[in-house]
């Protein structure tokens, strides 16, 4: 695996330059610990004391983001090319563990699995609750109710790297969950501190279309009139499949639900995303023993209620997880081919022609003036192609990019903008689900 280090620098450049993904595996591997980790008004960094710093590179050697520094091509393989990978649609038998997960609980059922077996001693997994709930916290979970506290998807930063500080000091063996990042992140680790490999036996990616900004969470409880100070647990998925986006108090009270389809996953999930999203080049959880994600397709949306999940399996060990779990009776699943999970989040895989180059190229030419790929910046400008030309112009000219609350007045004004055919197909399928509970 390639590492982009440049001369006298830390990662303080990479937040400098905006692209920072917030993984915080930086400062895991930093020998005198002067990296302090912010969780932002609108997303986490790594914050550098530069008194304490001996600028020893490391921290870029495990940053997934510092490719951008230097505007190379990290040179990951053509997805598509890997049709031989099994593949499966699976869910938890369990309707407890399965109803509340994001698609299934595949995930969580195979980690119940582990730890019954042990294989595993917990996970590094996330969840939203607290005093501030928007703020998406990273820890160690070794007990069912504890795994069960962290189902379902966090749209919001999320920093999984940052709890295998944790790790290194406890013995035990765990599964981590995270964005394509944060296990690419793990992967550079692991190979600066090879402890980390007896520590984290299995890695669980989540096929990623971005990370949304803390900001988008708020606003999207301010459009509905939700008292902040009451909010104490957010849960942005369960409840069925596609699932709600619910917010409780302190007693467990709902004080609010709104559906995921033609509610949340309209005006939170792509509200406002950190810059390294728009220049990402692997959604799919290249370097993740086994990667997972919605099967977003006619049949699902329009007849399952209770969720399953797609699962692409990439490693041995990854393959030797599954098929335990399945032979144990701890996870029902059918196999699928690859080019059906790759059909499941088909706009996600980044292809010589997709417009994910031209937005890089842009990124290149305005934080660091590189004519490199200017022709597809033009032809994409000429086409009326999207390249995020206002975003990047925006975090380029904003020096309070990771704290700037301001963006929610903008987000406020965002209408939804699912269509009205999807809009009753969510409706037909939460009516299902609910009377399936009645």
């Amino acid at each position: 695996m390639k590492s982009y280090t440049t001369k006298n620098q830390s990662v303080a450049e990479v937040v400098r330059k905006r692209v920072c993904c917030g993984c915080g595996a930086c400062t895991v591997v930093c020998p005198t610990s002067c990296i302090e980790f912010v969780y932002g008004n609108r997303f986490n960094y790594p914050k550098v004391d530069t008194e304490q710093c001996i600028r020893c590179g490391k921290c870029l050697k495990v940053c997934p983001s510092a490719f951008l520094l230097k505007g190379n091509d990290p040179g990951y393989p053509c997805l598509t090319e890997q049709k031989d990978l099994n593949c499966y649609l699976a869910h938890s038998p369990s309707d407890e563990v399965r109803l509340d997960a994001s698609s299934g609980g595949g995930i969580t059922g195979l980690i119940l699995h582990l730890m019954k077996k042990g294989q595993a001693d917990g996970a590094i997994v996330a969840r939203c609750q607290g005093k501030e709930p928007w703020i998406a916290r990273s820890f160690i979970a070794t007990t069912r109710e504890q795994l069960l506290s962290a189902r379902a998807s966090k749209y919001a930063p999320v920093s999984s790297c940052v709890t295998l500080v944790e790790v290194l000091k406890r013995p035990g063996r765990y599964v981590l969950v995270g964005t394509p990042c944060m296990i690419e992140g793990l992967a550079k680790l692991q190979e600066q501190l090879p402890k980390l490999k007896e520590r984290i036996v299995l890695t669980v990616g989540l096929v990623c279309a971005g990370m949304a900004s803390r900001q988008s969470t708020i606003a999207f409880l301010q459009r509905y009139g939700v008292n902040l100070d009451k909010a104490y647990k957010i849960v942005y998925r369960g409840g069925g499949w596609p699932g709600y986006f619910r917010v409780f108090d302190e007693k467990g009270k709902i004080i609010l639900k709104k559906p995921l389809l033609g509610g949340s996953l309209d005006l939170v999930v792509p509200g406002d995303h950190y810059l390294r999203c728009w220049n990402c080049l692997d959604h799919w959880a290249r370097f993740a023993d086994i990667a997972v994600s919605d099967p977003w397709c006619d049949e699902m949306v329009d007849n399952e209620t209770k969720g399953w999940s797609g699962i692409m399996v990439r490693t041995k060990s990854g393959q030797h997880a599954i098929d335990s779990s399945i032979s144990e009776g701890d996870m029902v699943a059918k196999k699928v081919s690859a080019e059906q999970m790759y059909g499941y989040n088909k706009h996600l895989i980044i292809t010589s022609t997709h417009p994910r180059h031209a937005w890089m190229a842009l990124y290149q030419l305005i934080f660091f003036g590189r004519l490199k790929g200017l022709k597809s910046v033009l032809s994409s400008l000429i086409r009326k192609k999207g390249i995020g030309l206002l975003t990047t112009l925006r975090a380029r000219f904003d020096q309070n990019y990771y704290e700037n609350e301001s963006v929610r007045k903008r987000l406020l004004r965002v209408q939804p903008g699912v269509t009205e055919h999807l809009r009753k197909r969510s409706e037909i399928a939460h009516n299902k689900y609910e009377s399936v509970q009645k």
